[in-house]
């Protein structure tokens, strides 16, 4: 009972500290819509003030509300995701863009009306900037979990946090007047001398204190989507979708001057805070890879078209030499009325690839299938690289590769690759009749399910992996098979060495302690030493039937018979009429290799027995110059479709594998089964003697 409250604060406290953590953004967003407002009325107050051409008072009055609207997602990220970073640094974002507006229109209205906090002002908008561009850097390397991608980054991020701390001082400590043109007239009030000469190098001072932290950044994007799994990646399509939205709209008013520019660019952060809250907060809220191909498809065949048209018409301009007014601009219409049909299913194409992976290209899906499977040398290793091509070909967020299991587990899961999807695609993996597995994939998005190309391709990759799994399936059984040899093996000995030492090594221990004793008393007490003689040949022959019991366990069925009399016997108990085809006498075989046949020849009319629902029964045994032959017929109902390997048929299959054969179960023309299984008849490094040739039993 004293732990129970404990626990309940225990609890309770990541909970309170969320709740913190809410209410700090949402007074942080008031505050920052304080200092929006108060911007917005200095800015009415000195719109009569001289400001530089590139920011005149219209364009300062419209930077409040763009500064409101990319501060507002960055506030519902960190109330509704409050112990994730990025919100918090796009909040800062908004912060620093804030101060930076505020304190040039209070420098202005201040200096006008000789009010206090002039200075301070215009020391402030010389490094307000470092407020605005670090924070962006750092969102994008933690983007989207607030951890970076890997340990390898933390040098970036440590250099992006000493450039910001290089830029500020440089910045704050610079003497003369700012450099944006705001208050030309007035000086840093806490500039510093021999910083002079950096106003001659401030632009090869930005490559390495901004260019290179932005590229950085940038980059770990590129590596966290190539090393995550789709839901991280959906949210970085949305933050690529904002970007590529950004630029277009940036883009398109590259030929406009004025403030309609200025506002396009303030538009354009808006998308990408926009872009980065949806990312973080309601990733799923639209299909990102439709919305993704299709901005980048008309966007980019709109950029082309432009580009053809004006490309043709500067060409064609030269040869013309404006002797037929606007001949060139009518044919270069012409041109890219004729070119725009076949740009566009390029760009499809391309696009497609991109956001979908080959889908379009089944040639190219299946052999990059091929391919990465020829490449892995381990076995253990082919499935996995199966899943993981198949899955990052087609885009898909999930594929799993199941084998079956001989023992009581139906499946055995060998290969998985991404996060497992609801209601998945499961398509069997049939090798020569036989389903060894199946194929579990998922669709790219709930809202998007299979169209009939993906499921063409995925059937002819389920028939590539279905040859990949029936050789893991193959190697494994090996495995097992081998390990439980060398199990049973070392159980053997432990149980042989047992016997020889309660059994053997007593008995003769006893014999030897009489022999000692009769030897003693044969002259003195010739009747104890009979005894004692007697009861010494008693336990010899004890020790001499233990000897036998052992002999007898390690001899095999058809030891002192041969294979051939093994088999009749074996007919000969079998209930159903059998029809056997068998040779006169055998060749000088291994022993290992008429074990196998043997069991095989069990196995089979085993089976024959238990599930053909058989009326008769074939047997034959034959060779040729390299293998020995043996197959097991019946008529009965046939095999299932499709077939699944059972524990005797996979017995019989691993038998076969053991020593180098190969084994089939297939269904006859007529009616019914026929197992062939195909024995070496020589094993390396065993000299089975000279043959005899074998003929035919009539």
């Amino acid at each position: 009972m004293t732990q129970l409250p404990d626990v309940e604060v225990t609890a309770a406290r990541p909970q309170n500290t969320t709740a913190r953590l809410s209410r700090l953004a949402a007074g942080v967003s008031v505050i920052l819509a304080a200092c929006v407002s108060l911007t917005f009325v200095l800015v009415l107050l000195t719109r009569s003030a001289q400001r530089p051409e590139w920011h005149p008072w219209v364009l300062a009055l419209s930077d409040p509300l763009m500064i409101a609207a990319f501060a507002a997602p960055g506030a519902v990220v960190a109330v509704r995701r409050s112990h994730n970073p990025v919100g918090w640094l796009l909040l800062a974002t908004g912060c620093g863009m804030a101060v930076d507006n505020l304190a040039r229109a209070y420098g202005l209205y201040a200096l006008q009306h000789h009010l206090p906090g002039a200075l301070l002002a215009v020391w402030m908008s010389t490094w307000a900037f470092v407020l605005v561009s670090y924070p962006i850097f750092f969102l994008l390397l933690l983007f989207p979990n607030g951890r970076q991608p890997s340990t390898t980054w933390r040098a970036a991020a440590w250099y992006t946090g000493v450039c910001a701390a290089i830029a500020f001082l440089v910045a704050a400590f610079m003497p003369g007047p700012p450099s944006d043109g705001y208050f030309p007239s007035s000086d840093n009030p806490l500039g510093v001398s021999a910083l002079s000469f950096m106003r001659d190098l401030t632009g090869l001072v930005t490559i390495p204190l901004t260019l290179i932290p932005f590229l950085l950044s940038a980059a770990s994007l590129i590596y966290r989507f190539r090393t995550s799994r789709r839901p991280v990646r959906e949210q970085l399509k949305w933050v690529a979708l904002s970007l590529w939205a950004a630029v277009a709209l940036i883009g398109a008013t590259l030929t406009v001057h004025g403030p309609l520019a200025s506002i396009a660019t303030g538009m354009a952060t808006v998308i990408f805070s926009t872009g980065v809250m949806i990312a973080i907060v309601r990733h799923h809220l639209f299909d990102i890879d439709r919305l993704l191909s299709r901005s980048l498809l008309y966007t980019a065949l709109t950029a082309s078209a432009i580009g053809l048209y004006a490309g043709t018409v500067s060409i064609l301009g030269l040869f013309i030499q404006g002797s037929v007014h606007g001949t060139a601009s009518l044919l270069a219409t012409g041109l890219v009325a004729v070119a725009l049909q076949p740009l566009h299913r390029s760009l499809q194409r391309l696009i497609s690839r991109l956001i979908y992976g080959l889908r379009d290209d089944p040639y190219t899906a299946l052999a990059t299938l091929g391919r990465q499977m020829e490449e892995s040398t381990a076995p253990e290793q082919i499935l996995p690289m199966a899943a993981v091509t198949l899955g990052e070909a087609l885009r898909l967020s999930y594929v799993a590769i199941h084998l079956h299991s001989d023992t009581d587990s139906p499946t055995l899961s060998t290969a998985r690759w991404g996060a497992e999807a609801r209601d998945p695609l499961r398509l069997p993996l049939i090798h020569q009749g036989v389903e060894v597995g199946s194929l579990v994939v998922g669709a790219r998005s709930p809202e998007e399910p299979f169209s009939a190309a993906d499921l063409r391709l995925l059937r002819d990759a389920a028939r590539h992996i279905a040859q990949a799994a029936a050789g893991v399936q193959l190697t494994l059984a090996l495995l097992r098979s081998r390990q439980q040899l060398i199990a049973t093996r070392a159980q053997e000995r432990r149980r042989l060495g047992r016997q020889l030492h309660d059994g053997v090594n007593s008995a003769l221990s006893e014999v030897v302690w009489g022999l000692q004793a009769a030897r003693k008393w044969h002259r003195t007490d010739p009747e104890r030493a009979d005894a004692l003689l007697d009861a010494g040949i008693t336990r010899a022959r004890q020790g001499i039937e233990t000897v036998r019991g052992m002999s007898r366990g390690l001899r095999s069925p058809l030891d002192g018979i041969g294979l051939l009399e093994a088999i009749r016997i074996q007919i000969e108990r079998f209930p159903l009429p059998v029809t056997a085809d068998l040779l006169d006498e055998l060749p000088e075989l291994p022993a290992a290799v008429e074990e196998a046949a043997y069991w095989i020849v069990v196995e089979a009319m085993t089976n024959v027995l238990r599930h053909a629902q058989a009326s008769r029964c074939e047997l034959r045994l034959s060779i040729d110059e390299d293998a020995l032959t043996v197959e097991v017929a019946d008529d009965g109902r046939g095999l299932p479709t499709p077939l699944r390997l059972g524990v005797g048929v996979g017995s019989m299959r691993e038998r076969a594998a053991e020593i180098g054969g190969t084994f089939q179960i297939r269904h006859r023309p007529d009616n019914g089964t026929e197992v062939v299984a195909y024995l070496p008849l020589t094993l390396p490094g065993i000299d089975t003697g000279g043959r005899r040739t074998p003929r035919s039993r009539p």
